[in-house]
């Protein structure tokens, strides 16, 4: 009987703490992008980036070690960067959002000429500088401000995990004209942000992520993530995207389950589609065998062309 009781007051305990943190998160974030606007950068400095090494900080800049939930998110994390990595041989690359530079140092053994990285983090900047200053250059920067970077910068541009960020701010089409604006005439640019069928406000619906990337590019492609969402709602939106048509390429990955973010008691599905290989966009082989995309949308898109980028594109 005392086990039952404790069982339940930590039980008691555990909804108090998630129904006081529910209802403290948008009386925070309202605080944070106040600060964040009146300083200019959109930006308030919480310390949560991803870090490699099995560390991780707090919002108030303590280091712990990464729980296992961190310690995926950081391995999905980088093979967004495994993947993009595919199209930096000889090339000088941006990586946008660099957060701790470890994604720099992917781009750089990958084979990239030269690598730039930037980030609104100070405290990221300085880990990026101590740690993976050998493989790039580092710059504080804002996505929606890149002016330390020329127009036709970097051969290839980078920028995983920001726009749902900069999107907070209502600075999203600001940025993907920096970005365009600094990807070299046919260059390209590579792009990972989260589905809102999966993470909510969190991210971009597949309407909305085509509607910004035509607005700017004669040429992109869409790759969908590859679980297919939880919940009744969210599977209903992706269901009922398959059966008008409204989806982005679908490649039926190769995914380590192991190694995701999950909620609890989930049963993960993957999105079955064309078999990983060979994937042709605006002149490049892309090789879709890398995608482990798992959340987010991957976007590709070049400055130059004349129709949006698909699976026989020569």
């Amino acid at each position: 009987m005392q086990l039952e009781h404790r069982h339940t007051r930590a039980v008691a305990r555990a909804w108090s703490r998630r129904l006081i943190r529910g209802a403290a998160k948008p009386l925070v974030l309202g605080l944070t992008h106040a600060i964040g606007r009146a300083s200019g950068r959109h930006y308030f400095e919480d310390f949560v980036r991803v870090y490699p090494d099995g560390y991780t900080y707090t919002r108030l800049g303590r280091r712990r070690r990464s729980n296992s939930v961190e310690l995926n998110n950081f391995l999905n994390h980088r093979k967004f960067y495994d993947f993009a990595a595919q199209f930096v041989d000889g090339r000088c690359v941006a990586d946008v959002g660099c957060g701790s530079g470890y994604g720099c140092k992917v781009l750089s053994v990958g084979g990239a000429s030269t690598v730039y990285g930037c980030d609104v983090s100070q405290h990221a900047l300085r880990y990026a500088r101590e740690r993976n200053g050998g493989y790039a250059e580092f710059s504080r920067q804002s996505i929606a401000d890149l002016a330390g970077y020329a127009d036709g910068f970097a051969d290839v541009v980078v920028c995983s995990e920001v726009m749902e960020h900069i999107r907070e701010y209502g600075l999203e089409d600001q940025a993907l004209d920096e970005l365009r604006r600094i990807t070299a005439p046919g260059g390209l640019l590579v792009v990972g942000s989260p589905n809102a069928e999966l993470l909510g406000d969190h991210g971009f619906s597949f309407e909305e992520v085509t509607c910004l990337f035509e607005r700017k590019f004669a040429r992109y492609c869409v790759f969908e993530n590859a679980l297919i969402p939880f919940g009744r709602a969210a599977r209903a939106s992706w269901e009922r995207r398959q059966a008008t048509g409204a989806v982005g390429v679908t490649v039926s990955e190769r995914i380590n389950l192991s190694e995701c973010s999950l909620p609890e008691d989930a049963r993960p599905e993957l999105k079955r589609g064309i078999e990983p290989g060979t994937f042709r966009f605006a002149g490049r082989n892309v090789d879709t065998r890398l995608l482990h995309n798992t959340h987010s949308w991957i976007v590709l898109a070049t400055p130059n062309g004349l129709v949006r980028g698909s699976r026989d594109d020569p």
